[in-house]
């Protein structure tokens, strides 16, 4: 009775990490942290971003550190 106790502990251990590491390895693979490097090497994200996007989101981190010199 122990040995089947034991391998029902076995497989749900297996089964629980397999599930794990199925969603965890595709998103890593698709930036290319994991695999060939298919994009020249280059790891981040496919999608470029415009320069508008670019300079929106770099005057959104300049006003956060204004705001911050501000209250001390």
């Amino acid at each position: 009775m122990m040995k089947t106790g034991v391998w029902v502990a076995i497989l749900v251990a297996v089964v629980f990490s397999s599930f794990l590491v199925g969603y965890a390895v595709p998103p890593m693979v698709e930036v290319g942290m994991i695999g060939g490097g298919g994009r020249n090497g280059e790891i981040g994200q496919k999608s470029k971003v415009d320069e508008a996007t670019k300079e929106y989101y770099r005057s959104l981190a300049v006003d956060d550190s204004e705001e911050e010199s501000e209250d001390e």
